[in-house]
């Protein structure tokens, strides 16, 4: 039964790592209409940064100023000079918020919490029997 159980745990924790490993490298190109959907939950001329990476991959930060049908402008400062990029949705390849989303945020310490979890049971299974 001991040994079922601890075949079981290596069997998660090499699931949990495949998980980790794999899913950062799922990720796809947006389209246009979740880019879209993505820049309207931005309030337009706040502080919240943006972060976008257009198809020719060069990466563009800076503040939401206005959002249209097929474009979107964004404010940047470079070398302490505001400048206004007008950028079309089709020319997106992904766009974020600055800073760790909240499902970065909860699986950071779902990941702390079953290392927590092995690690108690690593030590468990070395000082009665292992």
């Amino acid at each position: 039964m001991r040994e079922e159980l601890m075949h079981q745990m290596k069997t998660m924790v090499v699931l949990l790592m495949v998980v980790l490993v794999i899913q950062p490298l799922c990720a796809v190109a947006q389209t246009q209409a979740v880019i879209k959907e993505k820049l309207d939950k931005i309030p337009i001329g706040s502080t919240v940064e943006v972060k976008l990476l257009r198809k020719d991959s060069n990466k563009i930060k800076g503040k939401l100023m206005l959002i249209g049908s097929d474009s979107f402008e964004i404010q940047t400062v470079q070398s302490g000079t505001e400048s206004t990029a007008k950028i079309a949705f089709a020319d997106v390849k992904s766009v974020k918020k600055s800073g760790l989303s909240m499902g970065a945020k909860v699986g950071i310490w779902m990941a702390v919490g079953v290392g927590a979890a092995v690690g108690v049971a690593a030590l468990i299974y070395v000082n009665h029997g292992g």
